[in-house]
């Protein structure tokens, strides 16, 4: 017999059709489910408040770095009203407008005020978890120990204390998965309008990170299911899906002119992901580029400065003007990733197994930092007991129920999600931060693998317990081993990053010992190097300092901020004529650092050439634009000196406007060398 359309036969929560579950697990009634709501929220909510109060304690707290620093840039430019232009249109706006919407409201507390909101999130997530595996396996129950798994599971958690689009991101992905689920329950016009939404917010979603545009493909998949068992035209209505995408990327591509010459309905440059996760030699979780790159004063990230200068040199080898277009430069990384896999077919499928054994393993692959180093500064990280094999194992029963007693169509659309998510982050490389999203799916169904358990305990069946633990052992094996033999990096760049943080809070002792653990393990790190020369100058150990940016210089000798940092240091020491040097040699580099024009300025004001100090703010006015204290106050010295006595003293309110205390250093600095 044919099967009833959705609205025929769906079931509310604990009805008599879920004839599996009766006898073998008891269900909650629709009040104490709302009371579990409750209770899951308050059991969130203590647990993020407890790491929130410890992370505050320490010095990573509200400091970004790396992407967390990217963000942080566009979301004041943002807010300031700046031209995004120059940011080559290669990441999406939504996060940034969301860290500016949270700058707004809290002013000076906007970094904590985005942090406690991305808690927040955290928890709304856990709680739609709950929602989805109540409705994927009618059964409340196994719906609340889902969503508890979910806030119990520390990656989650870690990611939610960092300035990343994880937590945000993640929240709108597993909304549109409940909302699909609800709308593959509906039929007619009513469930077509929630296969719209369902599709604008993926698209919304891919707004943040573009890996969830393949979830699009599963409204067609699913169509054509639903066509295939119910011969109906209402089984299309998924299709509708794919429609509210195009409305919400076609709306989105106006969005994204604010730092695109044209319309661009997804900004991004994935090919050079592409790229880095799958040539040769790739190992499937490191994405390395071939060379260091200089990025100047602004921060940018290295891995597209890197591909940006990579396809430009290629093009201007073949004769052609390269373009300044993000989607330009991802087809030349696309190309060049084909040529890749076509040169060794073999390594690339070995590649392929390694990164599918990779989204097993139990342990959380770095990007940036470890998330091991973590757990060893955060005790409330080291208690939450929910690892990945956790949800592994406890899927598995869990799928087995949802086939026997479930509903089968919300189990096939979170089947897809995993798939098809899983198998976009195999195309790239793998990752702690690309596999978190699919945790709130993972855990709706361990939620109900929990729940299967205790029925097989009761039916006491041989077989079924015997398959069912078989499975989740095979399972456990393959993720708690290391089957590849898989050398993860050493903590270096995490020791680097702590360090960072304590010198942005002044403990310069504590930054001290953090960098030297950094330089122990990584002795050719120039950016480690770099940092251990500002912490020395910081101490006003000035020469100690010029031996690390010279030790630097030794494995990046283009970077123009070292220079312009070992000028500081020879300046410190007194010797002038060597700091101006290094100076002009830091502006000889491409990019040249803007703050060497201002050294040198103040070098030659101190000298009494006035003509070359002149020539060098004109210069640092070409390189940046931006409004600097430092430079107005060098500015006013030029003119007093010059006799223009009017004009310093407007450039000198200007320089104390934008910052008192700066101002006051140049004219202390110049004074001295008078």
């Amino acid at each position: 017999m044919k099967p009833a359309p959705p609205s025929e036969q769906a079931e509310p929560l604990g009805s008599a059709a879920c004839n599996g579950w009766r006898g073998l697990v008891g269900d909650l009634s629709p009040f104490a489910f709302q009371r579990g709501l409750v209770i899951l929220a308050l059991l969130g909510l203590i647990v993020r408040f407890g790491f929130f109060i410890e992370h505050a304690q320490t010095p990573s707290f509200g400091v970004p770095t790396l992407d967390q620093l990217y963000y942080d840039t566009v979301a004041r430019m943002l807010q300031a009203g700046q031209d995004l232009h120059a940011l080559h249109g290669f990441r999406p706006l939504l996060y940034p407008i969301f860290l500016a919407g949270c700058y707004a409201t809290a002013g000076t507390g906007g970094i904590t005020f985005a942090l406690i909101m991305q808690h927040v999130l955290g928890v709304a997530t856990g709680l739609l978890v709950a929602l989805l595996g109540a409705r994927l396996y009618r059964h409340r129950l196994a719906g609340l120990i889902g969503g508890a798994l979910y806030l119990l599971a520390p990656l989650p958690l870690c990611f939610e204390g960092e300035l990343l689009i994880e937590p945000s991101y993640t929240f709108l992905v597993c909304l549109g998965l409940w909302l699909a689920v609800r709308a593959a329950d509906m039929s007619g016009w009513r469930g077509g309008r929630w296969w719209l939404f369902c599709g604008g917010l993926t698209v919304l979603a891919s707004q943040a990170r573009a890996n969830i545009l393949v979830f699009l493909a599963a409204y067609p998949l699913f169509a054509a299911w639903c066509a295939w068992r119910w011969r109906t035209w209402r089984a299309w209505l998924p299709l509708l899906g794919v429609a509210g995408g195009l409305v919400m990327a076609i709306a989105w591509g106006f969005v994204n002119l604010k730092q695109s010459d044209h319309v661009q309905l997804l900004p991004g440059a994935g090919g050079v992901s592409l790229y880095l996760g799958n040539r040769r030699g790739a190992d499937g979780m490191t994405p390395v580029q071939g060379r260091r790159v200089t990025t100047g004063e602004r921060y940018e990230d290295s891995v597209e400065v890197w591909a940006r200068e990579e396809y430009a040199a290629s093009m201007r080898a073949q004769g052609l003007t390269p373009r300044d277009d993000p989607m330009a430069i991802s087809r030349f990384w696309t190309r060049r990733t084909l040529d890749e896999i076509r040169a060794d077919p073999a390594g690339w499928l070995r590649l392929m197994g390694r990164k599918g054994w990779l989204m097993l393993w139990n342990t959380e692959v770095p990007n940036n930092k470890a998330f091991s180093f973590l757990q060893d500064e955060f005790l409330w990280l080291r208690m939450l007991p929910v690892r990945w094999v956790v949800l592994l194992v406890l899927a598995l029963p869990g799928i087995w129920a949802a086939v026997r007693w479930g509903r089968r169509d919300a189990l096939i659309l979170l089947l897809v999600y995993i798939g098809l998510y899983s198998a976009a982050n195999l195309l790239f490389f793998v990752c702690d931060r690309y596999r978190y999203p699919v945790y709130p799916a993972m855990a709706a169904l361990a939620g109900g693998g929990v729940t299967a358990l205790v029925a097989l305990m009761r039916r006491r069946k041989v077989r079924e317990w015997a398959c069912i633990l078989g499975s989740m052992a095979l399972m456990a094996a393959l993720s708690l081993h290391n089957w590849c033999d898989v050398k993860l990096p050493s903590y270096a760049r995490d020791y680097f990053f702590r360090a960072l943080a304590c010198c942005e809070k002044g403990q310069f002792a504590a930054a001290l010992a953090d960098i030297d653990r950094s330089v122990a393990l990584d002795p050719g790190d120039a950016s480690a190097l770099q940092q251990r020369g500002i912490i020395l100058l910081s101490l006003e150990r000035h020469d100690d300092a010029r031996t690390a940016f010279e030790q630097a210089l030794a494995h990046a000798p283009e970077d123009a901020s070292l220079w312009n940092n070992l000028g500081a240091a020879l300046d410190a020491l007194g010797r002038t004529n060597a700091a101006l040097a290094s100076y002009r040699r830091s502006l000889a580099c491409q990019p040249p650092s803007a703050n060497a024009c201002l050294g040198a300025a103040l070098l030659e004001l101190r000298k009494g050439e006035l003509d070359a100090a002149a020539a060098l703010l004109d210069q640092y006015e070409r390189v940046d634009s931006a409004p600097s204290a430092i430079a107005r106050a060098c500015r006013a010295v030029l003119e007093r000196r010059r006799g223009n006595l009017p004009r310093a003293e407007a450039f000198e309110r200007d320089a104390r406007r934008l910052n008192a205390a700066d101002a006051a250093w140049v004219f202390e600095r110049a004074a001295a060398g008078r």
